[in-house]
């Protein structure tokens, strides 16, 4: 049928036979001669109508749609569609009869009426009969991708299509009012309304319903559609859009059909996609409309109907998007696709090269100018980035000193309360003079280690001697041997070391440990190191105590504290306190600075 049509316009065009668009339209659509009862009748033809809200639109004739069979032993049928889509017996979409299966059929609507007819033939010469096939005896099926939708029914119980109005009328009243043709209802049988997604495939069988024997199968396949067919006209003019197509448009006479989807014009240079009315309008059975193709410019969104939104006037035969003298150096991207297959989109760039003379030098530029910018960037990000590690790093660096000059500054009260109660002490065992003479060490004790409070380290030499002033001190109140060793060989007065760090686990040692019941009481301080690391050992034979019970003593709840603060400064030198001890077996407590000397 698709051949038959195309050899009418074929003979129309050779012939140079003058006819209206409209009619022409209405001409390739409705001249489908059918006869009632399986009658020819010379005049008639098959019009398919909309039906609105059940009442049949009279001048909304749509695309004759469907395969009707020449062949006794297959079944013709309609798909009617608000698309105005065809039938095409080829997956690439063509009218062409050319295939090797004539049960597969393509479509590349989705939404589509399926219509059994039973009228077998389409030309006849007048007095012959037209076979009609007996559908009394068939049952069908329908299954979508291999999935069964409706089960084997009887194709004459079937109504009447609902959507569309399917009639036979004869070619006097399409020549006298070719705006409403007047019909009469035609047998059809509905099998009903079908929507397929891309590649989705509609298989439908028919058997006897007496024997079950197979009669017939066909297939329909949505495939896709994109608008690919046009011409690229690529002009150089300051014309007005008329007088272009008056004169540049007509210079260019490139076949239409599928192009490349990349195109280059000159800088100054305007183009035009060029779209034939033949492939951008069915017109076949409607009043001749934009079968919908829609296009975007720049990105796939805003879709514009090509054409515009009224009825397509046939003056030129061609549509078009115009480009008017894109700019040197872009690439224009245009978007294009059908409205009844919106989800196929078909991309055609258009790049525009540079005036003469200028091309080299620009991309050089543009290169030049994007390295600079992208370098500045990462210069400001890191800058910005580098500045707000600092600002932590500095407020984190003032809350610890602050947390660190508190707790040295919680020492000097915690020292001078227990030096109250040795001077209490003296004078309860009635010796002032001995008691004077320990408030003025005290005194001057207590002016040593609140000059060393103030500061951030003192050497390793200073500390060990405010120590051992301390260690006086308390050798006065309760006797004990003191022993000091120098295991590092390095000079103590190089090594920085935190001020009074020593003193409250010194001062544990002597006022827990060396109590009353140690026979010969003795405290040592031993300086080790290696390449990197300084070790300090505190060592007691006092009573010792019982590692699981955490010691009494807030100087050295004080001194964990302080050291957890420095290896927070100082993530790179941390401080490890370990203290070994057995109940009467002594103490032993070492205070390790990792990478002190590096």
């Amino acid at each position: 049928m698709a051949g038959w049509l195309s050899g009418i316009v074929a003979i129309l065009r050779q012939n140079q036979i003058i006819i209206s668009m409209k009619k022409l339209a209405l001409l390739l659509c409705l001249l489908f001669p059918v006869a009632v009862a399986g009658q020819y009748s010379a005049n008639n033809i098959l019009a398919i109508k909309e039906i609105h809200q059940g009442v049949v639109c009279d001048s909304c004739i749509v695309t004759m749609a469907g395969s009707i069979s020449t062949a006794p032993d297959k079944v013709s049928f309609l798909t009617p569609n608000h698309d105005n889509q065809f039938l095409y017996t080829d997956a690439t979409l063509t009218r062409e009869l050319s295939t090797v299966d004539p049960s597969k059929f393509y479509v590349a609507m989705g939404r589509f009426s399926l219509d059994f007819y039973p009228f077998t033939r389409v030309l006849v010469h007048k007095g012959d009969t037209i076979p009609h096939l007996d559908f009394n005896h068939l049952q069908f099926r329908t299954l979508v991708n291999g999935t069964l939708k409706n089960d084997w029914t009887d194709v004459a119980s079937l109504k009447n299509d609902p959507d569309f109005y399917i009639g036979h009328g004869d070619m006097k009243s399409f020549r006298d009012q070719p705006d409403n043709v007047k019909t009469t209802p035609a047998e059809h049988y509905h099998a009903g309304k079908f929507e397929l997604r891309l590649n989705d495939s509609l298989n439908v069988e028919f058997r006897n319903k007496n024997s079950l024997a197979s009669v017939y199968h066909f297939s329909i396949t949505r495939v896709r559609s994109v608008p690919d067919y046009f011409n690229f006209v690529d002009f150089s003019s300051d014309k007005s859009f008329e007088d272009i197509l008056n004169t540049e448009i007509n210079k260019v006479r490139t076949e239409q059909g599928p192009q490349v989807s990349h195109f280059e014009i000159a800088a100054g240079h305007s183009a035009l996609l060029r779209f034939s009315n033949h492939e951008q309008y069915h017109f076949f059975g409607k009043t001749p409309k934009n079968s919908g193709i829609e296009y975007a410019i720049g990105k796939p969104e805003n879709w514009q109907r090509l054409g515009g939104e009224s009825n397509a006037k046939f003056t030129t035969g061609y549509t078009y998007i115009y480009l008017d003298k894109p700019k040197a150096g872009e690439t224009v991207r245009i978007f294009l696709r059908y409205r009844h297959q919106p989800e196929s989109i078909h991309e055609v760039t258009v790049s525009v090269g540079y005036y003469p003379g200028t091309a080299k030098w620009v991309d050089l530029a543009l290169a030049i100018v994007g390295v600079i910018l992208l370098a500045l960037l990462a210069v400001f990000i890191q800058k910005r980035r580098y500045k707000r590690q600092l600002t932590n790093v500095n407020r984190k660096k003032n809350e610890i000193e602050n947390q660190l000059q508190l707790l040295s500054g919680q020492l000097n009260p915690h020292f001078l309360f227990n030096s109250l109660n040795a001077v209490q002490s003296l004078i309860r065992q009635e010796d002032p003079e001995a008691a004077n003479q320990y408030i003025t060490e005290v005194a001057t004790f207590m002016r040593i280690i609140m000059d060393s409070g103030r500061k951030e380290l003192v050497s390793l030499s200073e500390e060990i001697a405010i120590e051992e002033r301390y260690i006086a001190l308390e050798q006065k109140r309760k006797p004990f041997e003191y022993h000091f060793q120098n295991e590092c060989g390095h000079d103590l007065a190089a090594i920085d070391f935190p001020p009074l760090l020593l003193q409250p686990i010194i001062e544990n040692s002597i006022r827990h440990g060396l109590n009353e019941r140690v026979g010969k009481p003795a405290l040592s301080i031993t300086v080790r190191c290696n390449k990197t690391d300084l070790f300090v050992v505190i060592t007691d034979n006092g009573i010792g105590f019982d590692p699981s019970v955490k010691p009494a003593g807030h100087g050295l709840s004080l001194t964990n504290r302080r050291i957890a603060l420095i290896n927070q400064k100082l993530p790179a030198m941390q401080i490890i306190l370990q203290t070994n001890t057995t109940t009467g077996g002594g103490t032993i407590t070492e205070i390790r600075l990792l990478k002190w000397l590096s």
